[in-house]
């Protein structure tokens, strides 16, 4: 039998394993990936040379947005939340192209997030379950996987989905809720989703 380039696969003894003499046929539905190029392409970005300035520009936003959102409150009250923050910050500035980083994303997720860290939180802190609570602190763990658990599925089921997002009700059930927290998550939210719709033309997908 002969192929298309006219090759007689009876002198090919295992036809799925490529024949030295055969030449490579490109599968039609594999995606083609660029070979790394450049200075150290495995241990560098093949694109900063062409982009840094891109680069520096959007990191120094990223620097500048957390500075300006730490100075806002007391965050080492905050220290969970915040990092649930500065991922958003890393999102936005990184990947401003990305779904994941338009404002219905970002500040929808920490929204719902939010929502669902505060009724945890404050189930566990109802008079009767907190002493049990904190005599049983692997229970406090529970809530806490149990609230990001349920804030992933509305995160999907209102189309919010914004991975950070899951440390805000992680961060509420562990430290507790208080609506100073809330407005803080929710303001830098706000913050990074309007510095990336005034500034988006000027940045690009780093990733």
């Amino acid at each position: 039998m002969k192929t298309k380039l006219g090759l007689n696969l009876r002198h090919v003894p295992y036809p799925h394993i490529p024949h030295p003499h055969m030449p490579h046929i490109p599968h039609p539905h594999m995606p083609h990936i660029p070979r790394p190029h450049g200075y150290l392409p495995h241990l560098i970005d093949q694109y900063i040379p062409s982009k840094w300035a891109h680069y520096i520009f959007q990191c120094a936003l990223a620097t500048v947005a957390l500075i300006i959102i730490l100075i806002m409150g007391n965050t080492l009250l905050r220290a969970a939340s915040v990092v649930g923050v500065a991922s958003s910050a890393f999102t936005v500035f990184v990947v401003p192209n990305s779904v994941a980083a338009t404002p219905r994303k970002v500040i929808g997720g920490h929204f719902v997030a939010g929502l669902v860290g505060a009724g945890v939180s404050l189930l566990v802190q109802l008079p009767g379950v907190e002493t049990y609570v904190s005599e049983t602190r692997y229970l406090l763990d529970i809530a806490a996987a149990l609230s990001v658990g349920i804030g992933i599925v509305l995160m999907v089921v209102t189309n919010t989905e914004h991975p950070p997002a899951a440390g805000t009700s992680m961060g509420l059930v562990m430290y507790g809720f208080d609506w100073s927290s809330v407005a803080f998550i929710l303001a830098s939210a706000l913050l990074l989703s309007v510095v990336r719709i005034i500034l988006r033309n000027r940045m690009i997908n780093l990733l």
